[in-house]
C-alpha cells in the first residue's frame, strides 16, 4: 500500500478484509481444536483436579450440553491457535498509518504480542485458576456440596484466560502508543500511581474471587507490565532522538 492515503470507505474495506482473514484462521484452527476436544477437556479440568469433594464429578445439566461443550472447547482452542494470525492482521490494518521505519517492527510485534498473550493465558491457567478455585471451594458451608456444570466452568475459565491474555498485552500497547508518538513515555510515567490504583481496581472487578491474594496475583503483574512497556518505549524514543541528532550532524 506504500504511502497511499486511504479514504474512510477504503479503511472499512481493509477492516472487513482483516476480520475475514482472522475469521477464516479461527475457523480452520477451530476444526483442529475440535478434533482434539477430548484432550482439551482433560486440560481444562486440570486446574480443579482434586478440589471437588470425594465422589463429586463435573456434570452436564442438559441433553445437548455435551455437543455445545465440545463446540465451545473447539472455539476457545481455535482462537488461541489463531492468535498469531489475528495479531498479524491487526498490524496489517494499522500499518498504512505508520512510517517505513515503524513498519519494520511487524515481525517483532507479532512475536512479542503472541508471546505476551499466551503468557497471560498460561499465567491464569497455572496460577490464578487453581488458587481461585481452591479459595472458592474453601468457602463452602457445612453440609453442602457442589454440582459443577462443565459448561458453566468452561465459560468462567475461558473468560478469565482471555482476560489475562489481554491484560498481558499492556507493555505492547504502551510501547506502540509511545513508538508512534501518541504519548511520550515520561508522560505515562507521571501517571504510574494512578496505573497502580487502576490495576487493583481492575483486578478486583475481573478476578473470580474477592480475596486480596488473587487480586494481588493479577494487579502486581499488570503494573509491572506497564513499567516494562514504559521502559521499552523510553529506549525506542531515545533511539529516535539519537538518530535525529546524528542525522543533523551529518547534514550541517
Amino acid at each position: 500500500m506504500g504511502e497511499k492515503k486511504l479514504t474512510f470507505t477504503e479503511h472499512l474495506g481493509e477492516l472487513r478484509r482483516a476480520l475475514m482473514v482472522s475469521g477464516i484462521a479461527v475457523l480452520v484452527c477451530f476444526c483442529v481444536a475440535f478434533y482434539f476436544s477430548d484432550w482439551l477437556d482433560w486440560a481444562i479440568r486440570l486446574p480443579i483436579d482434586g478440589l471437588l469433594p470425594e465422589g463429586s464429578e463435573p456434570v452436564y445439566l442438559g441433553i445437548f450440553e455435551p455437543i455445545f461443550y465440545k463446540l465451545k472447547l473447539g472455539l476457545i482452542g481455535g482462537i488461541l491457535l489463531a492468535i498469531p494470525i489475528i495479531f498479524q492482521q491487526f498490524w496489517w490494518f494499522i500499518s498504512p498509518g505508520l512510517n517505513p521505519r515503524e513498519r519494520k517492527l511487524a515481525l517483532p510485534f507479532i512475536l512479542v504480542a503472541t508471546i505476551f498473550f499466551l503468557g497471560g493465558a498460561a499465567f491464569c491457567y497455572f496460577i490464578v485458576l487453581p488458587n481461585a478455585a481452591a479459595f472458592s471451594v474453601g468457602q463452602m458451608a457445612d453440609k453442602t456440596q457442589i454440582v459443577l456444570s462443565l459448561k458453566s466452568y468452561l465459560s468462567n475459565a475461558a473468560m478469565f484466560i482471555f482476560a489475562f491474555g489481554v491484560v498481558f498485552e499492556t507493555p505492547v500497547i504502551v510501547f506502540l502508543i509511545s513508538a508512534v508518538g501518541l504519548v511520550h513515555p515520561d508522560t505515562l510515567a507521571r501517571y504510574r500511581k494512578y496505573v497502580l490504583l487502576a490495576s487493583f481496581v481492575i483486578a478486583a472487578i475481573i478476578t473470580p474471587t474477592p480475596d486480596p491474594l488473587n487480586q494481588a496475583i493479577m494487579a502486581v503483574p499488570m503494573y509491572l507490565l506497564f513499567e516494562l512497556g514504559v521502559f521499552s518505549a523510553r529506549f525506542v524514543v531515545g533511539t529516535k532522538v539519537k538518530s535525529k541528532i546524528e542525522g543533523k550532524d551529518q547534514n550541517p
